[in-house]
């Protein structure tokens, strides 16, 4: 049994999306055959198999962003090399068109194995940090160097002294594929945000020990069962969508975000989605958080409403439609039955990618969201 894995492609981003499988579980793949497609800051491009066998199961589903060495397959018959390899097509990324040079025939990744043969972009990402190649040891097949060995070097100060003024700190690993998520998004969609004050007296009424988090979490999921438009992205020129509803909650420690995700909470309790949301935040102040508590979500919560912000705007990730962010809930005079109340008034602020929805849809679905808030949630 072979497990097939995510090469290294020398992207931008520290994750790639497996747009979709060329191949069925059961069905046969030969050395070098295609085997599924993957979506990267470069484009959408083929990777090959780099065994020969039946698959026996696909580990990763369509549409999940996967990291270089994820386990991606599992093939059963004769194994070439224990690994996935890109194809050499002319939209494939620059590490297969490195393998496509004529010094490249002992195998598809022999000629990215030594310095020489490593992808420009890993070139750079190390110069960025301050990392000297040659003192790395790649763990790729054949030595290759891989994105995780620089990023492993740079986080345990196996650097070279820079000359002239030195570096700042660099990012940690999950960090940067947070940061490089976020700068993608922010040039890829066209967003616009709908705002609306929602009341929140009966809310605070009913949290108790719980984490208002929880509430716009739960609010968010239903509306998210009902309007599965909302559960979709844009992948390439072709339109995907999630079918679970994992929202992702941001949470900052310090000067670093996280936004792990919050499995199913339409089909939970509001007491098991707080204590989900103390767990996470206690493993990113911990920094124990790995990729895969990230993947496969569809929409962000980002509150800030802790502090005094009266409304903010959230930047929506790569593979969601929408994101909303909470303001602080402000004591606000209201003209209700004729009679002057104080209540507490918070912004929420929902930013929409406009390829896929329009303000109609994304008002009825904040106005759903406002409704589940002060009806009341349990």
């Amino acid at each position: 049994m072979t497990t097939l894995r995510m090469p290294d492609l020398g992207t931008v981003e520290g994750t790639v999306t497996l747009v979709r499988w060329l191949k069925r579980e059961g069905e046969a793949v030969a050395l070098g055959e295609p085997l599924f497609e993957v979506e990267t800051d470069k484009g959408v491009s083929e990777v090959e198999s780099a065994a020969e066998g039946t698959i026996v199961s696909r580990l990763v589903a369509e549409g999940a962003a996967v990291a270089s060495g994820d386990p991606i397959a599992t093939i059963q018959g004769r194994a070439d090399i224990g690994q996935a390899g890109p194809a050499t097509s002319a939209a494939a990324p620059e590490t297969a068109r490195t393998e496509a040079r004529p010094e490249a025939r002992t195998s598809r990744l022999s000629a990215a194995a030594s310095a020489r043969g490593t992808a420009p972009s890993l070139i750079a990402l190390a110069r960025k940090h301050g990392v000297d190649l040659s003192s790395i040891r790649g763990t790729g097949p054949g030595g290759i160097i891989t994105r995780q060995d620089v990023l492993k070097a740079r986080d345990t100060g196996a650097a070279a002294a820079a000359p002239g003024a030195g570096a700042g700190p660099g990012l940690g690993a999950l960090q940067s594929v947070v940061a490089a998520r976020v700068s993608q998004s922010h040039r890829e969609k066209p967003v616009y945000h709908v705002t609306m004050r929602v009341n929140m007296t009966r809310t605070t009424a009913a949290r108790g020990s719980r984490s208002f988090t929880a509430f716009f979490i739960k609010a968010c999921a239903i509306a998210l069962s009902e309007m599965p438009v909302f559960r979709s992205w844009v992948a390439g020129s072709q339109v995907r969508s999630h079918e679970s509803a994992d929202i992702a909650v941001a949470i900052g420690v310090d000067d670093d975000l996280f936004a792990p995700a919050v499995r199913n909470p339409g089909a939970r309790g509001l007491d098991e989605i707080s204590a989900d949301i103390e767990k996470l935040a206690a493993r990113a102040r911990a920094r124990s958080l790995g990729a895969s508590d990230s993947q496969g979500t569809c929409f962000l919560v980002s509150n800030l409403g802790a502090y005094p912000v009266d409304n903010f705007d959230a930047v929506i990730l790569p593979e969601h439609a929408a994101a909303l962010a909470v303001g602080a809930a402000v004591p606000t005079p209201i003209a209700e039955d004729g009679a002057v109340r104080i209540v507490p008034l918070a912004a929420l602020t929902l930013s929409v990618d406009h390829r896929l929805v329009n303000g109609g849809t994304a008002a009825r679905f904040l106005a759903r969201v406002k409704q589940l808030l002060e009806e009341g949630l349990e």
